[in-house]
């Protein structure tokens, strides 16, 4: 696990000493050796965190055997074992790393080579006979990978602070920052800063001096394996096996490693996996907050029993939780709005005190509709089947006359065309503004359009309106928010995570299996639950989700305050001209009289402004 970047530059504009810094601007990522290379028109930066082949052999940038080929790579390739005795039987290789076998496996395949690959990985590689520069991602988008095109230039990076380093014009995307405040990311290939993108999970770029393509080698929806006649115990049986496999593969490390454990369905199916294939107890870990709504830890502890794990328990206070606040806009170079994220950097933080790579539970949600608002969809579909739109209308109006609860429900009903409702049902399920709010923030006319363009692809296919959501998710929601998070957080802490549900033959199989096996007389996850039913008791399988959440409501209205007070004062947003200072203030007001259902669009608001202090202001300054 690594961090990256690098420029292809015919004009001459980028140099060594950009490449350095932004190199050394993740240092988090890889802690344990850098490296670069430089000719006329490239350069290529690595920070490396040592997990297969410690030495120094293994060191990148690295270059091929036959030295036309030069590779930097941020990840993880599982099969490259069964790859180098496909292909390299006779071949002496200089390492035992995955890294050689990959670099080697293009040199013999070129592009084609991505279709070997089982893992999780950033690549770029130059090939300096023809002067090429290629970069991939891999297909559900668990390394991020960010880019910065002029003519034909590029520069790249694993995050976009490091991008920055390349001399960027730093200006807000005004679409961007709108997404973000409608969804609590910036979606697709978008950034917040305009002209920087995002590759796309299941693409690659190939850039030359007269060339520039954008490639897709990797569509979801083409691979799924849609198989409606599969009996429940077929499916078990397949999906375990599978499973097993995954698990198998991505516990191969050089250095300690364990998993996280919350004690919901997903994460306690991985543990269960990967201990009955170990012999000795392998290490958990899981936090616990002091605020009991919010503390799931005493189901992890008994998991954890059950399991056998040796299992690391820690409780924070809330004087450690919110140290980690100042922390954020640190690791999250875009405005960001996820209450998770803290939890995620505290168990990531402390998890690598023990491991250097650490197992997740992502995934099961997307794969096995986990989420509330497939309840929320069944809802309105059922008032709309009775009353149409104005049906939706009229109940939207009726609860937004009771209590915080009802206002909260009346704002996903608020819309005029269930035909096209689903985006803002996922906008308000995340306590998100709605399109008019944003409208009326920025001052500017809103219709959100970027995931609504892939969302009308995936609602023309013949699938079941949650098969529709569960594949929107994992081909957006997935890669530009979870696998994100996880990986910002994961890395800052120099920890590299590891996620087995999102085996891309995992992935294809149990996203094709039929609706009833994921959700069966409203058991959401159903299949997921039934394999757990071999490692644990009932009570601790079903029962109700908790997710992994932050006490956010609480600390803006306690220690986080001041934030508030600081940033989303009439002052301060007067000077800076961004957002409507009258409706800041309405909603703030709402907030502090009770209207507590208004503290992520708060938070959201504060998360932006604690990233334009950083990010806008202080490379101004």
């Amino acid at each position: 696990m690594c961090g990256i970047t690098g420029f292809y530059d015919v004009t001459k504009g980028w140099n060594q000493k950009m490449l350095v810094s932004a190199t050394s601007t993740l240092a988090h990522r890889g802690p344990d050796a850098c490296g670069y290379y430089f000719n006329d028109e490239i350069g290529l930066g690595h920070q490396r965190l040592s997990i297969i082949d410690l030495s120094q052999n293994a060191n990148q940038p690295m270059i091929s055997h036959d030295k036309r080929y030069v590779m930097v790579y941020n990840g993880e390739i599982y099969n490259y074992r069964e790859i180098a005795e496909k292909y390299f039987k006779n071949e002496k290789f200089k390492t035992t790393s995955d890294s050689e076998v990959i670099l080697e496996l293009f040199a013999i395949k070129k592009t084609d080579f991505v279709y070997e690959l089982n893992g999780m990985f950033a690549i770029a590689i130059y090939d300096t006979l023809n002067k090429e520069l290629f970069l991939f991602r891999d297909r559900l988008g668990i390394k991020p990978l960010v880019y910065y095109k002029k003519n034909n230039s590029i520069a790249f990076a694993s995050e976009l602070k490091a991008l920055l380093k390349f001399d960027i014009p730093v200006e807000i995307d005004l679409t961007s920052l709108q997404d973000y405040l409608f969804l609590e990311y910036v979606p697709s290939d978008k950034s917040i800063i305009k002209g920087i993108k995002k590759l796309p999970p299941g693409y690659y770029i190939k850039i030359s001096e007269k060339e520039f393509q954008l490639s897709c080698y990797y569509e979801l929806s083409e691979k799924i394996k849609w198989d409606n006649e599969i009996s429940e115990e077929q499916a078990k049986n397949t999906f375990k096996e599978i499973l097993f496999s995954s698990v198998s593969m991505q516990s191969i490390s050089d250095v300690p490693i364990g998993a996280f454990l919350s004690g919901g369905t997903d994460s306690s199916v991985i543990c269960a996996t990967f201990q009955t294939q170990n012999t000795t107890p392998i290490n958990t870990f899981t936090i616990g907050f002091n605020v009991p709504e919010f503390d799931e830890s005493v189901y992890a502890n008994k998991v954890a029993e059950i399991l056998g794990t040796h299992h690391n328990h820690t409780m924070v206070s809330e004087t450690e939780s919110l140290a980690f606040v100042d922390k954020l806009v640190d690791a999250y170079d875009e405005p960001f709005a996820t209450p998770s994220t803290i939890p995620s950097m505290m168990v990531c933080n402390k998890a690598k005190k023990y491991v250097t790579v650490a197992m997740s539970g992502d995934g099961g949600d997307e794969l096995f509709m986990g989420y509330g608002y497939y309840k929320w969809y069944k809802r309105l579909q059922q008032i709309y089947k009775f009353s149409g739109n104005k049906g939706i209308k009229l109940a939207s109006a009726l609860l937004s006359t009771l209590n915080n609860r009802a206002k909260r429900a009346s704002r996903i009903l608020d819309y005029s065309d269930f035909a096209t409702i689903w985006p803002h049902v996922w906008s308000q399920e995340q306590y998100m503004f709605n399109e008019n709010e944003i409208s009326i923030l920025l001052n500017s006319k809103y219709k959100h359009t970027t995931i609504m363009d892939e969302w009308q692809k995936i609602n023309n296919m013949p699938l079941h309106p949650f098969e529709k959501i569960s594949l929107f998710d994992l081909k957006n929601y997935l890669g530009n928010n979870l696998l994100y998070k996880m990986d910002i957080a994961s890395m800052y802490s120099s920890l590299e995570v590891r996620v087995p549900l999102l085996d891309h033959r995992l992935v294809e199989f149990a996203a094709g299996l039929p609706l009833n096996l994921k959700i069966n007389n409203n058991e959401q996850k159903y299949l997921l639950k039934k394999v757990l039913e071999d490692f644990l008791p009932a009570e601790l399988i079903y029962r109700k989700k908790w997710g992994f959440p932050a006490p956010l409501n609480k600390w803006l209205k306690t220690d986080l305050s001041f934030l508030i007070d600081k940033y989303l004062n009439s002052t301060f947003l007067k000077q800076q001209n961004i957002f409507n200072y009258q409706f800041v203030e309405k909603l703030v007001g709402k907030f502090r009289a009770g209207q507590e259902f208004h503290y992520k669009r708060i938070w959201a608001l504060i998360f932006f402004q604690l990233w334009y202090q950083k990010y806008i202001n202080g490379t101004k300054s």
